[in-house]
């Protein structure tokens, strides 16, 4: 018989084919809600594995040539401090004791994906409205646009 884990690994590898939503947006809250992980294990679990693969993704795009470094500069200036800000914050939250800082990732776990299944509901809309900033208010669209994708960098960061 197979292993429960595989099957639901296999199941979400597939669902993240077909619709390209991320893997942590789907094997996270599995191993949470379906098998009874902690949140930290869950969420510690998809950064190690998003960090390999992202590791072998850049790596492609490098040879290919194919990695735009003004954005990408961008949203390293966003994502790094903050990444480091949440790192920082959490050591001081909870008691120190395993787990402590459990409900609070379950909860903004929760969120994120509210957040994510809004903004796949929302994304023809959201993609119409990024072509009208950039064709009929294209100055205005090119003042923002620095900060807003370091703003993003730091929100996905």
């Amino acid at each position: 018989m197979l292993d429960p884990l595989i099957v639901a690994g296999f199941g979400v590898g597939a669902l993240v084919g077909l619709t390209g939503v991320g893997g942590g947006a789907l094997m996270t809250p599995v191993l949470v809600l379906l098998f009874g992980y902690a949140p930290g294990v869950a969420v510690a679990t998809d950064l190690l594995f998003a960090a390999v693969t992202k590791i072998c993704g850049v790596a492609v795009h490098y040879r290919a040539d194919t990695i735009d470094t003004v954005v990408l500069r961008r949203l390293l200036l966003g994502s790094l401090p903050a990444a480091l800000l949440v790192g920082i914050g959490l050591a001081y939250c909870g008691d120190g004791t395993a787990g402590a800082l459990d409900p609070l990732m379950r909860d903004t776990l929760a969120w994120l994906l509210l957040l994510s299944a809004v903004g796949i509901f929302w994304r023809k809309w959201l993609h119409r409205l990024g072509s009208l900033l950039r064709t009929e208010r294209a100055e205005q669209f090119k003042r923002w646009q620095e900060g807003l994708t370091v703003a993003a960098g730091a929100f996905i960061g």
